[in-house]
């Protein structure tokens, strides 16, 4: 790595060519020497948190979930008059449908909460997202059709993180059915990736859509982790540093409890939202980049 990022350096005079080249190593060292120890520290609250950080992943992940049952359960009445008026829902339907998402988002979250059927769980949660995508995306908007996607995005990392979890006990008393294991892995992988991606969806939601000097430093910084993110290039730290980022930003832009009216509940929602996307981070530490991802495959070159 030394040898052929020396080479990129200025060719001159033997004595000035050796000290560019020195700068050149010294230089590099530093920066990988800094990416190490940001790595090692990540590595390092992942193994404190062991215990902690995926149960806070999950709490964060089905926040949005359990906040829009309740919202619903404040606001009854005017969730089926809107089914009614703007869908041409009758009131039975109206109510059956407020009825299967309160219950279904409610007892969704139990499930993943206390890690009990976490695969009945996800599809449960799955299915009613697709379900209010359809039924209050009218007319469709790309910001809630891309937090819609995010959602699923976190759902399926902690399908991976409950089927990793399965996978060990499996494998542990396994004899004979290690390939089909093996297969079920690569499917974790792929899950792994695409949730990766639709993570990245919501992320660019939260961006800041003004162009102050602030907000531009602060996305292009968010943006720069992000990216290291979907490549699996130093996941971990990256993840852990874009979660505490968001949640700073998220308590000061958000605070929802500090406003009235339709804005409260605009900024209750936003704020949600972005916690499912900090959930969604911090399950990504909790798994790390996966198979399909940049350090994978920087260990075969």
């Amino acid at each position: 790595m030394k040898i052929i990022f020396a080479s990129f350096c200025i060719p001159g005079s033997e004595k000035r060519n050796g000290r560019e080249k020195s700068v050149c190593i010294s230089d590099m060292e530093v920066w990988t020497d800094w990416l190490t120890r940001a790595e090692d520290l990540g590595d390092e609250v992942v193994r404190r948190s062991r215990l902690v950080l995926p149960t806070v992943a999950r709490l964060c992940l089905v926040a949005t979930f359990f906040e829009d049952a309740l919202r619903m359960w404040c606001q009854w009445g005017d969730q089926i008059y809107f089914l009614q008026l703007h869908l041409n829902f009758s009131w039975g339907v109206a109510f059956l449908s407020c009825q299967v998402n309160l219950l279904g988002q409610l007892v969704g979250c139990g499930l993943v909460l206390f890690r009990v059927w976490t695969n009945v769980a996800v599809t449960l949660l799955v299915g009613l997202v697709l379900f209010q995508l359809h039924v209050y995306s009218v007319p469709l908007q790309l910001e809630q059709l891309l937090r819609n996607f995010s959602l699923l995005g976190g759902l399926l990392l902690l399908l991976v993180e409950a089927n990793e979890a399965a996978s060990c006990c499996r494998i542990y008393g396994a004899r004979a059915g290690l390939p089909l294991l093996e297969e079920r892995r690569r499917s974790q992988h792929l899950m792994q990736l695409t949730g990766r991606i639709l993570l990245a969806l919501m992320y660019l939601t939260v961006l800041q859509q003004y162009f102050g000097l602030a907000a531009v430093v602060l996305n292009s910084f968010g943006l720069l982790l992000m990216t290291l993110i979907l490549l699996g290039y130093r996941t971990r730290p990256a993840a852990l540093l874009l979660a505490i980022i968001l949640s700073i930003w998220n308590m000061s832009v958000n605070a929802w409890w500090f406003a009235e009216g339709l804005e409260r509940d605009f900024l209750k929602y936003n704020c949600f939202h972005t916690l499912s996307v900090v959930g969604g981070l911090l399950m990504v530490v909790v798994l790390g980049p996966g198979e399909v991802s940049l350090e994978q495959y920087k260990k075969h070159w």
